[in-house]
């Protein structure tokens, strides 16, 4: 089942977030600074969905920046728990995440992801993700370049 997290998830979204050395690490405080946003104070807007399968085993967070009448979107973090994978949870996630941008006439979906992690590269290509960039060097701990892709459906409009 994916769901929209709520404050009470921020713990285990959090030891979750630890458990896949891939995944972005963020405090505490973001996790709880997200769940707890009222999405009507600012132009800027985040999303946390989790697969709950007797327990946290997915989660994905995505920014949503509106300015004007136009919305882009960015997956900022995917995760799931390594003993989950490969069960279709990373594509659940994804399709949850797209369509919420679609609901909210979002124009451009983009994310970036380490260019080593065969894995994520993979499933983005199969939801239909693009490449259109490089950052070289980006990441560190190890030091690896970025790949930059983009949402290629037609979102809003």
């Amino acid at each position: 089942m994916i769901r929209k997290a709520t404050a009470a998830d921020a713990d285990t979204l959090l030891a979750l977030e630890r458990s896949v050395p891939e995944a972005a690490h963020w405090s505490p405080e973001v996790y709880r600074q997200i769940l707890q946003v009222n999405p009507g104070e600012s132009m800027l807007q985040r999303w946390i969905f989790v697969a709950d399968e007797g327990g946290l085993k997915g989660f994905i967070v995505v920014k949503l920046l509106r300015a004007d009448m136009a919305a882009e979107a960015e997956i900022e973090n995917l995760a799931v728990a390594p003993q989950a994978r490969r069960l279709g949870l990373g594509l659940a996630l994804c399709k949850v995440a797209i369509e919420a941008c679609e609901s909210a006439s979002v124009q451009a979906v983009t994310l970036e992801v380490r260019a080593g992690n065969r894995a994520a590269l993979s499933l983005y290509a199969r939801f239909g993700f693009e490449q259109t960039g490089l950052r070289a060097d980006y990441y560190a701990n190890p030091a690896e370049d970025a790949v930059l892709l983009r949402y290629k459906q037609k979102i809003a409009g």
